[in-house]
C-alpha cells in the first residue's frame, strides 16, 4: 500500500510533458522548426517530406521509397560515397524512414555538425535529380528488390503482410499497394520516372525541416536561408483524398507460406490518423493485447492455451488507419479456434466496453510510452514534424495527450460497433504441407 501511494503521489507531482519549439517559414515555403536542449551536446535534424507511398500511381508504385535509397547516393556536391563519410569521420549518423504518407531523412551529432547536416542535405534537395544515373538506379533498385524478397517473399508470414494493402482498400486507393511496391513496378522504373517523381514531390513546399538539441534558433534560422533559401517552390500536385472505405462484408484470404504454426490475422479500417477514434482504437489495441493481463491474451494464451502470441493495435494513416489483430496458434491447434475465441471475446467487449480500470492502465501505458519517445533527439524532431503537418502547430503535444486523456469506456463502447464491424479482412495462414506448393491468394 505504501509503494503505491509513492507511485500515486509521484505521478500526481510529476511535471507534465513538455516539447517546445519556435518555427518560422522560408519564402519558398520551407518550414523550419528548432527546439533547443543545452542538456545534451549534440544536434538532430529531421527533414520530412510529405511524399510516401500514397503519392504514387498504379503500375508506378514503390518509387517513395526507392527515393529514400536512392537519396544515400549523393548528389552535386556530395557524391557517393561521402555523405557517410563526411558525417561519419565526425561523429556524426544518418538514417531515413518511408511510410505510406511521409519519407524523413535525419542525422545525429555533434553540434558543430549542424552546419554539414544543412549543406549535405540542401545539395541532395536542389540536385539530386540532376545528378541522377542509370548505374544509381540500378544499384538500388537491386538493393530495394532483395529487401523486398528479405522482408516479404522470404520472411516468415510476410507475404500475408504484404497482401493486406490491396485487400482491405480497393484498386486504386492510394493506400492499396504496399510501401515496398510491386517487383514488376520496380523492375520497369526508367531513369525519367524517378527522376520525375522527384521533381514532384521534393521540394522545400512540401518539406518540414527540423532541428533538436544544443543550438541558438537564431543561428539555425539563419543557416537554413543560406543553405535551402535558393531552392525554389513548385506547384505540388493534387492528392487523391478518397472518401473512408467501408467493407461490406468479411473477405477471407488462405495463404500457405514454409513455417511451423498456422497464424490468424484480421483487419478492420479504422478512423485516420488524429481524428476522432484514432486514440480510442490505439487505447483499444493495449486493452485487447498487451500485456498478459490484457483480454486476448488472458483468453487465447492464458486460459484456452490455444495460442503463444497475440498482438493488437491502430496503425495510423492520413487517409484512413487500420485496426489489427495478429494471432500465433500454438502447436496441435488451429486457426479456426483461434477465430472462434477472438470473436468470442470482441463480443464481449462490444457489447459491454471496456472497464474504466482498462482504460487507466491503458492510458497510463500510452503516456509512459509518450514520455519515453522524448527521450532522443531525432525521436523528438520527427514528432515535431509530424505535429506540424498534421495540426499546423508544432508545439501540439498537449493536443495530442489530450486525446488520450479524453477516452473513455463510454466514448470507446460507442466506437466499437463500428470499428469492431463484421466488414474486415480475415487471413489464415497455413504451414506448407511437403505436397503442396506455396500460395499466396485465394479469396474465399
Amino acid at each position: 500500500m505504501l509503494l503505491a501511494l509513492a507511485l500515486l503521489l509521484s505521478a500526481q507531482t510529476a511535471p507534465p510533458l513538455a516539447l517546445s519549439s519556435t518555427s518560422q517559414t522560408l519564402d519558398n515555403g520551407l518550414t523550419v522548426i528548432v527546439s533547443p536542449d543545452r542538456s545534451v551536446p549534440g544536434v538532430a535534424v529531421d527533414l520530412w517530406y510529405r511524399v510516401g507511398s500514397r503519392n504514387e500511381e498504379k503500375g508506378r508504385t514503390g518509387f517513395a521509397h526507392l527515393f529514400e535509397h536512392l537519396m544515400f547516393m549523393g548528389a552535386r556536391h556530395v557524391p557517393y560515397p561521402r555523405f557517410d563519410t563526411l558525417m561519419e569521420a565526425a561523429g556524426g549518423v544518418n538514417n531515413a524512414s518511408t511510410s505510406i504518407d511521409r519519407t524523413n531523412y535525419w542525422e545525429v551529432g555533434p553540434s558543430n555538425l549542424l552546419e554539414t547536416f544543412f549543406w549535405m542535405e540542401a545539395d541532395r534537395m536542389a540536385s539530386l535529380g540532376a545528378t541522377m544515373t542509370k548505374d544509381k538506379l540500378e544499384t538500388q533498385r537491386a538493393v530495394v528488390l532483395n529487401e523486398r524478397r528479405q522482408s516479404y517473399e522470404n520472411r516468415p508470414y510476410g507475404m500475408a503482410d504484404y497482401i493486406i494493402s490491396e485487400n482491405l482498400f480497393p484498386a486504386g486507393h492510394p493506400y492499396s499497394w504496399d510501401t515496398i511496391g510491386t517487383a514488376q513496378d520496380l523492375e520497369a522504373a526508367t531513369l525519367s520516372d524517378v527522376t520525375g517523381f522527384f521533381a514532384r514531390w521534393y521540394v522545400p513546399n512540401d518539406a518540414t525541416l527540423v532541428v533538436v538539441g544544443d543550438v541558438e534558433p537564431a543561428a539555425v534560422f539563419a543557416l537554413a536561408k543560406k543553405y535551402f533559401s535558393f531552392i525554389p517552390k513548385k506547384e505540388l500536385p493534387a492528392l487523391q483524398k478518397p472518401a473512408p472505405v467501408v467493407l461490406a462484408a468479411e473477405k477471407r484470404i488462405a495463404l500457405t507460406d514454409k513455417v511451423e504454426l498456422p497464424k490468424l490475422m484480421l483487419v478492420w479500417p479504422s478512423p485516420a490518423a488524429y481524428q476522432p477514434g484514432d486514440a480510442d482504437a490505439d487505447l483499444l489495441g493495449t486493452v485487447l493485447a498487451r500485456g498478459k493481463a490484457s483480454r486476448l491474451y488472458q483468453r487465447l494464451v492464458h486460459q484456452d492455451q490455444i495460442a503463444t502470441s497475440v498482438e493488437a493495435g491502430q496503425a495510423s494513416g492520413d487517409l484512413q488507419s487500420s485496426f489489427r489483430i495478429d494471432v500465433l496458434a500454438r502447436p496441435g491447434h488451429t486457426t479456426q479456434e483461434l477465430l472462434a475465441a477472438v470473436d468470442d471475446e470482441l463480443k464481449k467487449i462490444v457489447a459491454q466496453g471496456p472497464t474504466q480500470a482498462e482504460i487507466d492502465a491503458a492510458r497510463a501505458r500510452a503516456e509512459s510510452d509518450f514520455a519515453r519517445s522524448l527521450e532522443g533527439l531525432q525521436p523528438r524532431a520527427e514528432r515535431l514534424a509530424d505535429y506540424a503537418v498534421h495540426f499546423g502547430d508544432a508545439n501540439s503535444l498537449q493536443r495530442d495527450l489530450a486525446r488520450y486523456a479524453a477516452v473513455t469506456p463510454a466514448s470507446m463502447k460507442k466506437l466499437l460497433p463500428a470499428l469492431l464491424a463484421p466488414g474486415r479482412l480475415v487471413i489464415e495462414v497455413q504451414p506448407e504441407t511437403h505436397s503442396a506448393e506455396h500460395a499466396v491468394g485465394g479469396a474465399k
